[in-house]
């Protein structure tokens, strides 16, 4: 669990770790897993290519999400009760520019309309944490991330800014920006304050370490500038339980890919959901119940 000291750093900079979840050798084998089970795509929740929410699919992915060593950590900064709303691949293939600087708090720069919402609590509260376990070694060489700590206090980029979102014109996976065709630029608060000249820190990881952030601290990621090395990553996304998720929402557009939530659900990882405002899954696409597979975590 968190010490105090890690969870007063935390609130400090709205990052901390990274935290070793996995011996290298056991993340190389769960990575070799999930490439090889993500080549079947028929039980995907979502077919697109930023591959979210393939927990729901990917049985090494249903068992990451509820790991002990994560959710025994967040659950020091969110309380008792947590989902699990979202997942995605962040591959960065030898080439591939970097993720440029950003800050997310309801996920609305997507397609303007808020997909989180706090029923609880005030705005400067954490609201949503980011687990990102690396599956390889990250380097600055190889596109590990950056964070500007304690950018979560203030609101450097607005996702309420009306911008001129339009379906089919751009391709998440070949971007001009490095944020899979959304220009964050457009959403600063103030156009000349450059994120570049702040005091940053590069997170270089071991494959099998994770690092937690509100997606409130700014951050981004490094170019890989390496020969032959992938980078390959897990994002998880958790929230507590008194928030909606995709609230009065069927659907929606985001990242060249359209979502249909017929069949999406969060996933309960610890304490229990008294609010019952959210789209619930108890089994993944396989029929594996989550309950189950996180108890083998323990």
């Amino acid at each position: 669990m968190l010490t105090t000291n890690e969870k007063q750093q935390f609130i400090a900079d709205g990052v901390i770790g990274p935290f070793k979840l996995y011996e290298p050798e056991i993340a190389k084998e769960i990575l070799r897993n999930i490439r090889k089970s993500n080549l079947n795509r028929h039980k995907m929740v979502f077919d697109n290519d930023v591959n979210y929410d393939r927990h729901l699919d990917i049985e090494a992915l249903a068992k990451h999400i509820g790991q002990k060593g994560i959710i025994d950590r967040l659950t020091g900064i969110l309380g008792e009760n947590v989902l699990c709303w979202r997942t995605e691949f962040f591959p960065k293939f030898p080439g591939n520019k970097g993720t440029e600087w950003h800050q997310v708090r309801t996920y609305q720069y997507a397609n303007g309309t808020p997909m989180l919402e706090a029923t609880k609590g005030e705005d400067s509260d954490i609201m949503d944490l980011t687990v990102w376990t690396a599956f390889t070694d990250t380097t600055i060489e190889t596109a590990c991330m950056r964070f500007i700590p304690g950018t979560h206090k203030a609101k450097y980029y607005d996702e309420a800014k009306i911008i001129d979102r339009k379906e089919g014109e751009y391709s998440p996976v070949i971007s001009e920006t490095g944020f899979y065709g959304y220009d964050f630029e457009e959403f600063k608060v103030d156009p000349n304050w450059l994120p570049e000249e702040q005091q940053h820190i590069s997170m270089e990881m071991k494959a099998g370490e994770f690092v937690i952030f509100t997606a409130r601290c700014v951050h981004a990621s490094h170019p890989n500038i390496s020969d032959r090395s992938t980078r390959f990553a897990i994002s998880s996304r958790y929230v507590p339980t008194h928030v909606k998720v995709y609230p009065n929402i069927d659907n929606f557009y985001a990242h060249g890919s359209s979502f249909n939530l017929n069949e999406y659900g969060c996933v309960l990882v610890s304490g229990k959901d008294d609010y019952h405002h959210n789209r619930m899954r108890d089994k993944d696409q396989n029929g594996n119940v989550f309950a189950e597979l996180f108890t083998g975590n323990k």
